[in-house]
């Protein structure tokens, strides 16, 4: 009987994890742990610019568990996905982390983790006695060796999920079997695979090496998706969990569903939320020497603008309103403050503090 399913787009034999079902739900905060890694992936993701000993929630670079604890409420998360870098590297501050999330949230706050380590039975007694739920294996460009195969087995032995997670790699269906079998004999909870992607700090590398994206609107990489496919039709009847996670979908499902839930917390009453998660506001951009809270003060009560209606950015030296309004009171802001004013726009925005702004309308520039 084939068990192959559809599952948000992507494809699966058997029930995807716990943490694969809220990450779908984008309410799983990604807490980049540490950029350290001596596993020396080939095809190694990871920015050059991140591949330093620095914490990162949700991409925003942190330094303290208050901060992860601030962004985790931020997209009010229900779990968190620690990753790297290999957070094994830095297994106190990893210690740290889950305890706090735990203690704040509750016992409920689903973590898993990613590591490419041969973990001693200490370190795995150490994780999972501060509630880590899941733990997810790479082993080092898919060379699965007898440490990586020992430390997974002892894992087992505790209660918690444990799976493997690796890139589906044209040219290596050999070593992707390898370790499906060894999953499947293990009994382990899951296998991810991973559609191969090509990143800005990959793409010379991988390109030298025979692989190019499938096409000029997506960074995965030819014949990935084709291969999981088979791999999958060939563990059809499988006892373990195979989840093929494709490029597109971590953009479409994950990504797109926590910036929706960021924007629910950080989106001012004057703002409007997009279906990608993106807000929608008008900016007055100023001069230096613009009285900002006067002018502010002036269109409240000129044009009966409330309070929660408008925002004053001293730092950035900007005003903000919605869109709507901004647009129509255009031609009198000019009129009345073209001394002051530097431009006028709309704009749409990831929802962070100097959020990338990913459109911009101008309506006024000096």
């Amino acid at each position: 009987m084939n068990r192959i399913s559809k599952w948000n787009g992507n494809l699966v034999v058997g029930s995807p994890s716990k943490g694969c079902k809220l990450c779908s739900l984008g309410s799983k905060m990604v807490l980049f742990i540490t950029g350290r890694c001596d596993s020396n992936c080939f095809y190694c993701p990871v920015m050059k610019e991140k591949r330093f000993d620095f914490i990162y929630a949700n991409e925003q670079k942190i330094e303290s568990v208050d901060q992860a604890i601030m962004e985790a409420k931020m997209i009010s998360a229900l779990g968190a996905g620690i990753t790297g870098g290999d957070p094994s590297l830095k297994l106190p501050r990893v210690l740290e982390y889950i305890r706090s999330l735990k203690t704040e949230f509750g016992s409920s706050f689903h973590c898993h983790l990613y590591t490419s380590h041969a973990l001693s039975e200490e370190q795995l007694r150490k994780l999972i006695s501060v509630g880590l739920d899941e733990i997810r294996f790479h082993p080092p460009s898919l060379v699965l060796t007898d440490a990586i195969k020992t430390t997974i087995i002892n894992a087992r032995k505790l209660d918690w999920d444990v799976g493997i997670e690796i890139p589906v790699i044209p040219d290596k269906e050999k070593q992707i079997v390898q370790i499906i079998d060894f999953a499947v004999e293990s009994n382990l909870s899951f296998v991810n695979l991973n559609e191969f992607e090509i990143t800005e700090a990959n793409v010379e590398r991988l390109n030298a090496l025979g692989y190019f994206a499938k096409s000029e609107i997506s960074a995965a990489v030819q014949g990935s998706e084709e291969l999981a496919k088979i791999l999958l039709k060939k563990y059809r009847k499988s006892k373990i969990t195979l989840h093929y996670c494709s490029a597109s979908y971590k953009d479409r499902v994950q990504l797109q569903n926590r910036l929706l839930r960021r924007a629910e917390n950080y989106a001012q009453d004057f703002d409007e939320i997009t279906l990608e998660g993106l807000i929608i506001r008008g900016r007055l951009i100023f001069g230096e020497q613009a009285p900002m809270q006067k002018i502010a003060s002036y269109l409240q009560i000129e044009f009966n603008i409330k309070s929660n209606q408008i925002n004053i950015d001293e730092e950035n030296r900007c005003i903000f309103l919605n869109w709507n309004t901004i647009k129509r009171l255009s031609p009198f802001l000019v009129e009345k403050y073209k001394d002051h004013i530097k431009s006028i726009e709309i704009i749409h925005q990831y929802p962070y503090q100097n959020g990338i702004i990913t459109y911009l309308e101008p309506l006024y520039e000096d």
